[in-house]
């Protein structure tokens, strides 16, 4: 008991100190500081409750202060817990702010708890002194405004508990699905979905604390304004001269539900021409939680499946709307109609798709999320070799962009266009360059040379060691009728992936002679691959994907038994591409070169191997 009532004398004198700091804010700038003092007054009353180690449970604790209750959220998150009990304290004490001593516990009960904070509206804060380590890290990220001290956050891998027994399939079934969970619960609180990354790369048996610059950049901590300089007061406001104020309101001047979803729709095609970590991420967020997807009622999860299955199919992408086509139109929701041309490549080889389509996304302004997508294809260009109709779009901008008269509002808008219609038809390996030639010479032709950073050499082999399909034929094709795996008996390990090894298995054989590669995604950035024998039925393992393997793309060819995994090395920063050989039993790894840093993994295998 003396304990606590030093700690609280101290405290007193922080509060004294600390009123009198408000007592001395000019008048005008008194709503800028109050919110964040009274934050940090909180914080010093609460710091004398961290000195009890965690309990089994959470239990909640109220702390009263002359500037109203905190709650303070005390033990190891656990199955048992109830987060409606935070609802109803907080109804029943009207606490805004709540802090924790939690050393983690369980994943799915402290997300549950962070979006409890999420809808209740709570802030969230975090002493060092305090602990909120593990899976309290997931439930401090619910709050609306956030803010801990430098190593008050700690992260690492989660792990199962000590007494669970999963043969290994089942546990790293069990892996991807709860690492898709948390990526989606990240990204839906604002987090950067990079900091699981991080958490992965530190062992369950140690724990990183967060630095105030990590928190920062991954968003843990957010919505705190640095206080308004001293000296300001309420009155250098009215001395500002009416031309310049007028001015301020007009840059000022916020954007129309119909300019909003216009460049939503822009951003949306954008991001959708970038490499597949950044297009997932953009799609994960980009829609409701139940859209109109083509005419069906289809949950948010469906559709970015559906864009998972869709990049790993077609990694080089790049769609542009067609200048002068969009319309909008703007109710409850705002429906943009237009046209896009497109151009795509698979990762090996010249398989290219080409064409124009007419697309509607109804948007919705409230929440900022695709509500209904739909559209139809108006053209598809045989035989396409280019981006063509890209490359249209951009001869047509730079027509209007050269030849336009002075600074007028067109042919800015064809300049800017062109500027963004070059950087994607650069993304996807075209250039606007030719060695030697005068600058009236210049085209848009294949990027190339040692210079050219769009197309990565081969590090560590040259041209000539790269393992080719024709190197390794198989000896016979399969014909007839599809086997399909037991999952009752047998193939039971594979139970939890039935529908789609079936539905993969089905579409006939597309490895090896007799096989059915099935490439399954488990998040954002995230894939595994079963291979199933379409003549036995009985499905197999492939040894790269899931989070060891992250960004990880095949190329695999009917006729051949050589398969290339293309994958993100972290610790390394280096995109690999392994090659493996496909005797029946065992994958057996013939070559892995490094085809450059990081960022080549965004590109296409074929790319990187050119």
């Amino acid at each position: 008991m003396s304990k606590t009532n030093n700690s609280l004398s101290c405290l007193d004198r922080a509060l004294i100190e600390l009123r009198a700091q408000l007592a001395s804010i000019p008048p005008g700038v008194m709503g800028a500081k109050v919110g964040v003092l009274r934050f940090f007054l909180l914080a010093l009353i609460a710091s004398g409750f961290f000195a009890h180690s965690a309990q089994a449970d959470i239990a909640l604790e109220r702390i009263t202060t002359d500037k109203g209750v905190l709650l303070l959220l005390r033990g190891s998150f656990a199955l048992s817990d109830d987060p409606q009990a935070l609802a109803r304290e907080v109804a029943t004490t009207g606490a805004k702010v709540i802090t924790f001593d939690s050393d983690g516990g369980n994943v799915v009960t402290a997300i549950a708890y962070g979006r409890v904070i999420r809808v209740l509206g709570l802030s969230t804060f975090q002493l060092r002194s305090g602990q909120c380590a593990s899976a309290c890290a997931l439930a401090f990220v619910g709050g609306t405004i956030r803010y801990a001290e430098p190593g008050a956050i700690g992260v690492h891998q989660s792990s199962f508990s000590p007494g669970d027994i999963l043969d290994g399939h089942t546990a790293v079934a069990a892996v991807q699905q709860m690492t898709a969970q948390i990526m989606t619960y990240l990204l839906e609180m604002g987090v950067d979905p990079k900091l699981l990354q991080l958490s992965l790369s530190v062992p369950p048996d140690d724990m990183r604390y967060l630095t105030a610059a990590e928190m920062a950049e991954y968003k843990v901590t957010a919505g705190f304004q640095d206080a308004a300089p001293e000296g300001v007061s309420s009155s250098a406001t009215i001395a500002t001269p009416t031309v310049e104020h007028t001015a301020r309101e007009e840059v000022a001047k916020p954007l129309s539900n119909e300019d909003k979803a216009l460049a939503f729709v822009a951003s949306y095609y954008e991001a959708w021409s970038r490499g597949n970590a950044e297009a997932l991420t953009f799609m994960d967020r980009a829609y409701s939680e139940t859209i109109s997807f083509y005419g069906k009622p289809k949950s948010r999860v469906y559709v970015v499946d559906e864009k998972v299955k869709f990049v790993m199919r077609w990694p080089v992408r790049a769609y542009n709307v067609k200048p002068g086509t969009a319309t909008v139109s703007c109710g409850t929701y705002c429906a943009v109609v237009g046209i896009v041309d497109w151009y795509a490549k698979r990762d090996i080889g010249e398989t290219i798709s080409s064409g124009s389509a007419r697309f509607l996304i109804s948007w919705d302004p409230s929440t900022g999320k695709i509500v209904t997508e739909s559209g139809e294809v108006l053209e598809m260009d045989k035989n396409a070799v280019s981006p063509l109709r890209i490359l249209s779009q951009w001869y047509d901008q730079n027509a209007v962009c050269r030849g336009g008269i002075g600074n007028s509002e067109a042919s800015a808008a064809a300049c800017a266009n062109r500027e963004a219609i070059a950087a994607k038809l650069n993304a996807v390996g075209w250039c606007h360059d030719a060695e030697g030639k005068a600058g009236y010479q210049l085209d848009w032709q294949r990027c190339g040379g040692t210079g050219d950073q769009n197309v990565s050499a081969v590090a560590l082999s040259s041209k000539a060691s790269i393992p080719r399909s024709a190197q390794y034929p198989v000896t016979g094709r399969f014909s007839g009728k599809t086997k399909l795996p037991d999952f009752r008996g047998r193939d039971r390990p594979f139970n939890s992936f039935r529908t789609r090894i079936r539905d993969g298995m089905r579409e006939g054989p597309n490895f090896a002679g007799h096989y059915s590669v099935v490439q399954i995604g488990c998040g954002t950035g995230c894939l595994f691959a079963i291979v199933g024998d379409n003549n036995t039925g009985k499905p197999a393992n492939f040894p790269r994907g899931g989070e060891d393997n992250p960004s990880m793309q095949l190329h695999f060819e009917l006729g051949s038994r050589l398969l290339a995994a293309q994958w993100l090395d972290y610790n390394a920063n280096k995109c690999v591409v392994e090659f493996f050989d496909y005797d029946r039993k065992t994958w057996n790894l013939v070559r892995k070169v490094d085809v450059g840093l990081s960022d080549a993994c965004y590109r296409a295998v074929a790319d990187n191997l050119r």
